[in-house]
């Protein structure tokens, strides 16, 4: 498996294609295959680097506390064993929080942003449905049943109507071999509770944010503030809720190729 030192873990991640370099950062639980419909596409442009977060797939997960500029190290340290110098990011989620704050630390190795799905804080709304999320990992819940808790929040209404289509989606989370533990998942959310925003003005990074229009866990309000807060940035407002990237594949796939090519 291919895995990086990188300070007291062990980074797994995935090359595909070459040219300029564009890493995909994950959000809170999930590991790398949540890119595998932009991976394929995007390979054929660009270097496409995917990496699991500490505590997620089949990365390190320290049994000490974790946070968002921890992770942005952890970035750092995997693009230097990689011998990247610089590289366009794409957050999603917990993974915007973790670009915006590499972009700060490390503005000098970042050529484009895009933050998707994600704010420049949590706010109250999204404490509230961390914490919830907390409360039943540490439940008795089978995973089948917390899947099926996490998934209204992934897709829009039309999955769940679609009866075979969301089955098989349950059935495939379920059966991760690589799916997070409890405590490595209750690990990265404190540090996504614990999170305090930087100067967004600093990043100076030419940046797009995306948000699904049905995004019921980071609400499309929550990218509004974020674009606004940053200099030059520019919203789009996409179909889709908070995996929109899943579940419209294309449509996500050529915004960022634009914007990225652009």
């Amino acid at each position: 498996m291919p895995t990086a030192k990188t300070g007291d873990i062990d980074t797994y991640y995935e090359v595909a294609g070459s040219g300029v370099p564009v890493v995909f950062i994950c959000g809170i639980g999930a590991e790398l295959q949540a890119w595998r419909f932009q991976a394929d596409e995007l390979a054929k442009h660009f270097c496409v680097v995917r990496y699991d977060n500490r505590g997620a797939g089949r990365t390190s997960a320290p049994e000490s506390p974790y946070s968002v500029p921890q992770m942005a190290d952890d970035l750092a340290a995997l693009l230097e064993s990689l011998g990247i110098e610089s590289a366009h990011l794409v957050g999603w989620s917990m993974g915007g929080y973790i670009a915006q704050t590499f972009a700060r630390l490390y503005p000098k190795r970042i050529r484009k942003l895009i933050l998707l799905a994600t704010a420049l804080q949590p706010d109250g709304f999204v404490r509230l449905a961390i914490r919830n999320w907390m409360n039943i990992r540490r439940s008795n819940m089978s995973y089948e049943q917390i899947v099926r808790f996490v998934l209204r929040w992934q897709f829009t209404p039309a999955i769940f109507d679609n009866e075979p289509v969301f089955e098989k989606s349950v059935a495939m989370m379920a059966s991760n071999p690589y799916a997070q533990k409890a405590d490595a998942f209750l690990r990265q959310a404190e540090a996504l509770l614990a999170y305090a925003p930087g100067d967004a003005p600093r990043l100076a990074a030419p940046t797009l944010v995306m948000v699904g229009a049905d995004d019921n866990l980071a609400p499309p309000y929550l990218s509004e503030r974020l674009a606004k807060a940053i200099p030059g940035a520019t919203l789009k407002v996409m179909k889709g809720a908070h995996a929109g990237f899943l579940e419209f594949p294309g449509e996500y796939n050529k915004v960022i190729l634009d914007f990225l090519n652009g």
